[in-house]
């Protein structure tokens, strides 16, 4: 009897967890619900907030020098929502799937908060062996972004090959910024949409093509909402990714917010942002640990930053606004039904500060890690150029072998002059470079040799300039020569053709003379036929007479 109860008791468990599961799929497909306040919160230990006077309150990231958002530490994979950015920040699952980035040109990368998920808020291209991509400008939706009218910086755009664009360390694989004003202009807007519940999104390269450029299966993985905020992480065929439903707070506000007008004011000279024509955008770290320290000092400037007293219940200074109001969360243990979230206890702060100390530390290994990463960045760079232009060379029979077009093989053989175009002049400028280079080392090993040895040096000098002379007098007298011998055969040419002239006239007088002789002989024989055939005629008149 015992042995029956038991099995009847776990077969009932198991009827009501089969009973449960759709209840527990549906709650995380639809995720839960925060407030503007989060992004405030979460994003404060990475950065600063800034107000704009375009934009609002934006975010400045703390983040290496060559920081590019959908770009820098992360990568694409493929969902049912098209092509998902799975970023390495542990706030990526706000910046790169809400709200929009812009480029200012003193601060740099602006991130603008907006309350949408989306797998990544980007526009696509498409063309010459290459996929490209750009963060949309705040204010842009999907149709707008895919609109011919629709103008993006050439600072925005990330290319990389076709058979790459799905590699983890797509990184590897980028243009460099140099390449990209060529690039675009061989390429169209990529118009690829997925529809997924009732919302559709700009899904980039479809999984069928990236197959076939790759020569190899692309993965689709699933995206499972995890209950807080957190990096990206990645197991088997899934994404675990915070993804909740914002809803707008208007008394929602970070706790410290700098006027971005006054400080930039204030310190014309510490910008933040930066241009190179060589790698495009560029991130000065130094200048944004100063607004940075601006922005958290124990005392800061009330002319520059906004302190609010009254967030998450951080105080009650200003007890006209309102507290930050309970919103809706997932139900974690499961169960139907959704309940409020409960109101911050001392604990949630305290895990909040610790969160945030653990951000100024991450922060510090960053910029402590930043020489080596470039370092590092730059190595990789070196040693993946021979491999990148072997593998580009056989994508590109790939592509030949397989498409035909005689279009496309001629943007590909423009491409390529382009490419060879491009290398040469880089190789002459690193030349160039080099030599400056050269120089200046030599300058410099002259100066102190002179102080040291000021006959030695000038006999050095002396000899050097002997040896120069020499050298410009044998260069100039190989060019006089050559020079000469140039003029010789020039001469010698137009001597040569001169006299073939000079024959051909004369071969062409003597063939008109020997046909002028020729119609002579003929007349003249002409002329002797008809007195004979007139002498009978004139002897025949006579007898009949």
């Amino acid at each position: 009897m015992k042995i029956l109860n038991k099995i009847w008791g776990i077969s009932l468990l198991a009827v009501m967890l089969i009973m449960s599961a759709p209840n527990k799929t549906l709650a995380q497909q639809e995720g839960e619900y925060i407030s503007d306040q989060e992004f405030y919160d979460e994003l404060e230990p990475y950065g600063t907030w800034i107000e704009d006077p375009q934009y609002g309150t934006v975010w400045v990231p703390d983040v290496e020098e060559n920081f590019r958002p959908y770009a820098t530490r992360g990568y694409w994979a493929m969902t049912n929502y098209g092509n998902t950015w799975v970023s390495e920040y542990p706030w990526g699952w706000a910046t790169f799937h809400y709200g929009r980035w812009h480029f200012d040109n003193y601060y740099g990368w602006e991130w603008v908060p907006g309350n949408e998920w989306a797998p990544a808020w980007v526009t696509w291209r498409d063309g010459g062996g290459y996929y490209g991509w750009a963060p949309m400008e705040p204010g842009t939706t999907f149709e707008a972004s895919i609109d011919d009218s629709y103008s993006v910086p050439n600072d925005y755009w990330v290319f990389a090959p076709y058979a790459y664009i799905n590699y983890t360390n797509v990184y590897n694989y980028y243009v460099p910024y140099i390449r990209v004003r060529y690039i675009i202009r061989n390429t169209h807007w990529m118009r690829n949409r997925v529809t997924y519940n009732n919302h559709w999104y700009n899904a980039g390269p479809r999984r069928e093509e990236i197959q076939r450029y790759s020569h190899r299966p692309v993965r689709v993985y699933n995206i499972n909402n995890v209950s807080r905020p957190s990096r990206i992480t990645v197991s088997n065929n899934t994404i675990n990714l915070y993804r909740p439903t914002v809803k707008h707070n208007t008394n929602a506000r970070p706790a410290r917010v700098v006027d971005g007008a006054a400080y930039k004011q204030q310190n014309p000279a510490h910008r933040i942002a930066n241009t190179d024509n060589r790698r495009g955008t560029v991130y000065n770290a130094t200048n944004a640990a100063k607004l940075a320290e601006t922005a958290k000092t124990s005392t800061p400037d009330s002319r520059l930053v906004r302190i609010s007293t009254n967030v998450d219940g951080r105080g009650a200074a200003n007890p006209g606004r309102p507290q930050r109001p309970a919103v809706a969360t997932r139900d974690e243990a499961g169960n139907e039904g959704r309940t409020n979230r409960p109101a911050i206890t001392g604990d949630t702060r305290q895990q909040r500060a610790i969160d945030r100390q653990q951000g100024v530390v991450q922060r510090d290994q960053i910029r402590e890690q930043q020489q080596k990463a470039r370092e590092q960045q730059a190595e990789q760079q070196r040693q993946q150029l021979d491999q990148l232009r072997q593998q580009q060379q056989t994508d590109r029979q790939h592509r030949a072998s397989r498409d035909a077009a005689e279009s496309q093989q001629k943007e590909q053989a423009q491409q390529q002059r382009q490419q060879v175009l491009e290398q040469q002049r880089q190789q002459q400028q690193e030349q160039q470079r080099q030599q400056q280079q050269v120089r200046e080392q030599q300058e410099q090993q002259r100066k102190q040799q002179q102080v040291q040895e000021q006959q030695q040096v000038r006999e050095q000098h002396r000899q050097q300039q002997d040896q120069q002379r020499q050298q410009q007098q044998e260069q100039q007298r190989q060019q006089q020569q050559q020079a000469r011998e140039q003029q010789r055969q020039q001469q010698e040419q137009q001597r040569q053709q001169q006299e073939q002239q000079r024959q051909q006239q004369q071969e062409q007088q003597r063939q008109q003379q020997q046909q002028a002789r020729e119609q002579q002989r003929q007349q003249q024989e002409q002329q002797r036929q008809q007195q004979q055939q007139q002498q009978p005629r004139d002897a025949h008149r006579g007898t009949r007479n």
